[in-house]
């Protein structure tokens, strides 16, 4: 199947509200298990990760109850069950969701039944080997199906978690260590951090920790369900956890998602337009929602929007909307450099965006998806390990047709360049459903 996006014939200057945060989703469901008291979830996404994380909980004894509200949206009641109890050996598909396998398989150290895990041909090369070393450090017993230190793969019970739960009887304080680099994941540490408190946990950083605005996410979210975690001197090197009980809200809320959130605000910069995201607040958790303070408000042509001023919207405006952003470091915002690095494909002049080493082990190869369809339409684009330079020439770029690589962010991130560029053409259309199930709808809404 393949989409052509048609070009917008008019800023678009609108008020949006996107999905629920993915991040904050599949943060709240495993939370929720380990609270062992009843919550309500509002505002879920509803995609394809969201359903792999509820399909998967389920199979492991976990109550999921959906309840429907008046406006078709769905909440989601989440009750512990038989998780702690469930003995049955179970196999969880994980598609390609990242957050899903690595969230699930420190969980799943907490089971009485055996685990496996599978997903698709891609996730079979997604690490999850740092992860899997510490949870062996602590006893769990893991065996790797093809390749070590990637799915699929196989946890064994483990009597240093399966009788956590009893110990609270007698707290028998005492604090486990182990050593986690860094570099390539910050979920790896998300999936420790969640099971520590049934054990007590110090977790040492080995190597630079990348993506610290997701592990400041989770750090916040635990607060919330009454956990805390020592970030020693503020300084991400070493993580304290100690052995103590979750205390539930009754209820929490999930924000829209900072990630699909950029593409509307792309969008609204390319056009000439302005748009606000209505379910975003100020203070977000989300390392993305530093997307406008750090992409569009650096791109923002002035001399384009001194002309708007000037002259009105409608005006023919002899301006580009966008500039290059120049040399930046975006680490931070991993997801969301994905759609900058499309932005800057339009914008007229050089940029550099470094600080994406961990774009090589997503969904696809990023920064080599980014590079190739940009310079399918005519770009200058050049990579290495951790950055990419982007020629950008709004006059010399063209139409193409966009390997998506089946990873949605790739869709969406050149669904904006076509907003602006005839012939766009995205051969895979249907992978948003991982994360945006009615982008196409919305473009079309947004259009108007």
């Amino acid at each position: 199947m393949t989409l052509i996006v048609k070009p917008f014939r008019k800023p678009l200057i609108k008020n949006i509200t996107v999905p629920g945060s993915k991040s904050l989703t599949n943060r709240f469901f495993p939370l929720a298990v380990l609270s062992e008291t009843p919550v309500v979830i509002k505002g879920a996404l509803e995609s394809e990760d969201a359903q792999i994380m509820r399909d998967a909980l389920s199979k492991m004894g976990v109550k999921i109850t959906e309840i429907k509200t008046e406006s078709g949206i769905s909440n989601w009641k989440i009750e512990t069950a038989d998780f702690f109890t469930n003995t049955d050996d179970i196999t969880i598909f994980c598609g390609n969701s990242g957050t899903s396998i690595r969230f699930l398989t420190a969980l799943c150290a907490l089971r009485k039944g055996k685990t496996t895990f599978t997903g698709t041909q891609r996730m079979s090369v997604r690490p999850i080997g740092d992860l899997c070393d510490a949870l062996q450090h602590l006893g769990v017993n893991i065996e790797y199906k093809e390749k070590k230190h990637f799915p699929p793969h196989t946890l064994f019970p483990a009597s240093i978690f399966t009788h956590s739960c009893e110990r609270f009887a007698g707290m028998r304080k005492q604090m486990r260590s182990v050593h986690l680099s860094g570099k390539l994941s910050s979920q790896f540490f998300t999936a420790l951090f969640h099971i520590a408190p049934r054990i007590g946990l110090e977790i040492i950083v080995d190597d630079e920790l990348v993506s610290k605005p997701y592990v400041d996410m989770t750090i916040s979210v635990m607060n919330d369900f009454g956990i805390e975690i020592e970030n020693r001197d503020n300084a991400y090197k070493v993580f304290r956890i100690k052995q103590q009980q979750f205390t539930a809200p009754d209820t929490v809320f999930v924000e829209g998602d900072a990630s699909s959130a950029t593409y509307p605000l792309a969008i609204g910069l390319l056009t000439g337009g302005e748009v606000i995201i209505e379910n975003l607040p100020k203070n977000s958790l989300q390392g993305d929602a530093k997307f406008t303070e750090l992409v569009i408000d650096t791109m923002r042509n002035p001399q384009y929007v001194q002309y708007r001023k000037e002259h009105g919207i409608q005006s023919k405006n002899p301006f580009n909307p966008v500039r290059p952003l120049g040399e930046i470091d975006l680490e931070d915002i991993p997801d969301a450099a994905l759609t900058a690095i499309a932005l800057c494909g339009y914008a007229d002049g050089y940029t550099k965006i470094t600080g994406l080493s961990t774009l090589r082990h997503k969904e696809c190869d990023r920064l080599f998806a980014m590079e190739i369809n940009l310079r399918k339409m005519g770009i200058t684009v050049q990579t290495g390990d951790d950055y990419i330079e982007i020629w950008g020439d709004s006059q010399k770029i063209h139409g193409a047709e966009i390997e998506c690589f089946d990873d949605h962010r790739i869709a969406m991130s050149f669904a904006v360049l076509g907003t602006v560029v005839e012939n766009v053409k995205i051969l895979d259309p249907d992978c948003t459903k991982k994360t945006f199930p009615t982008f196409w709808e919305s473009l079309e809404q947004w259009r108007v």
